[in-house]
């Protein structure tokens, strides 16, 4: 059981630590995101690189971002009134000339409150685009991938995000998030926000900080891994639970003494009513550990 649920642990961190794979070193604008922190590579193939930056005035309402397939999606902090909209765009060629113009080819298209990218290049070769979006508070995000990341922190306002084949990572956002991966993982961090989390074949990650929630989260993982890390001190009603046989590795102090193991459910309630944290799993073990401070 120890060795199922050490591959499980395994895999939520390996999956969890995609989002920050990206790292480039574009030169960039005054105004636009630095995509220096961002990498993208293609095998042995020369890499070129490019920038675009648009804004989009907050009035259109939620801004749809729809990178292409591998693209991804980073929502952070914004000031004023606009969208600051950044693409940090890499190909991929045999040489770095033919890579700078593949990069080159790649226009970051709005229209309206509709974000995408369109490749100009006949035909389209390796190539990949990050989306950086700054949000000022009380924006409005949609984002959607394709085997790419979404992540979305820092930052207040309402936040829609669905990712197939790809992780999700929700860190210290306040306002309402709604995040759904199919075959990747989520994360969520933080102390605040109301959060609506569901994974299909993939692991949800629980890290609450400080002593309480403020708001209300809710994730649940279907025929995936569940992590929940907490201060043995929280203040907040939490509930984790489980159906279908679940392995637990419950080593946090409220472990002791504080669960309902019968059948095949099971239910570990920490903290008072009313329960402000509610996660659970299908089909998927759980690990529940103290945070070190």
């Amino acid at each position: 059981m120890r060795a199922r649920m050490a591959a499980a642990l395994a895999m939520i961190t390996a999956a969890l630590a995609a989002p920050m794979a990206f790292q480039s070193r574009s030169v960039v604008s005054l105004e636009a995101a630095d995509c220096e922190r961002l990498t993208m590579m293609f095998g042995d193939f020369a890499v070129g690189r490019a920038t675009q930056h648009a804004k989009v005035p907050m009035s259109v309402g939620t801004l749809e971002v729809r990178p292409p397939g591998n693209g991804g999606v980073q929502i952070e902090k914004g000031a004023g009134r606009e969208y600051s909209i950044t693409a940090c765009i890499a190909a991929g060629a045999s040489d770095k000339a033919g890579a700078q113009r593949l990069a080159e080819a790649v226009r970051l298209t709005i229209k309206g409150n509709q974000v995408t990218v369109e490749n100009l290049a006949q035909p389209a070769r390796s190539w990949s685009v990050q989306i950086v979006v700054e949000v000022p508070d009380g924006g409005s995000v949609d984002a959607e991938t394709t085997n790419g990341p979404i992540s979305i922190s820092g930052v207040s306002g309402k936040f829609t995000a669905r990712a197939a084949n790809g992780p999700i990572a929700v860190d210290d956002v306040n306002g309402q998030v709604t995040a759904r991966a199919s075959n990747g993982p989520i994360s969520v961090s933080g102390t605040r926000g109301d959060i609506d989390a569901v994974t299909m074949n993939g692991p949800i990650s629980i890290v609450l900080k400080g002593t309480r929630w403020e708001g209300k989260l809710e994730a649940r993982a279907n025929s995936g891994p569940l992590q929940v890390i907490m201060p043995s001190d929280y203040r907040s009603g939490v509930e984790i639970s489980s159906r279908g046989g679940s392995p637990w590795d419950c080593r946090a102090a409220a472990c002791r003494g504080a669960g309902d193991w019968t059948g095949s459910s099971r239910t570990l309630r920490v903290g008072p009513d009313p329960i402000i944290v509610r996660v659970s799993t299908i089909n998927g073990p759980v690990s529940v550990h103290d945070s070190k401070r």
